[in-house]
């Protein structure tokens, strides 16, 4: 009876800690998120933690001012593309328990 509710209790725990999980700061999931648009230049490149630091224009549709901040990445290699005072435009979501995650970014010509 004992090894019954041992196991019973796991297989709850992991049902209801799994989404938590799947979510969290350091597993972020860009599914079928609302991507937002910006444009904005490069101040720093961290390629050791996967962000960007932008100063970006203003973002109407999250009432977000212009602003100086970091951004994580969705693939590291998008940082390849990109260095340290690039004009770019970029695509990002806001990923849920997380920050805003770059999924595209290119230098402006």
């Amino acid at each position: 009876m004992k090894k019954l509710l041992i196991c019973m209790f796991v297989a709850i725990l992991s049902i209801v800690a799994a989404p938590v999980y799947a979510n969290d700061a350091h597993h972020q999931t860009v599914g079928n998120q609302k991507s937002y648009s910006a444009k904005g230049e490069v101040v720093a490149v961290d390629g050791a933690l996967s962000k960007v630091k932008l100063k970006h224009d203003a973002v109407p549709e999250l009432q977000w001012p212009g602003m100086t901040m970091f951004f994580n990445v969705a693939d590291k290699t998008l940082l390849d593309t990109v260095k340290v005072g690039d004009q770019v435009e970029f695509e990002f979501v806001k990923v849920d328990g997380g920050g805003p995650l770059i999924t595209k970014i290119k230098p402006l010509k």
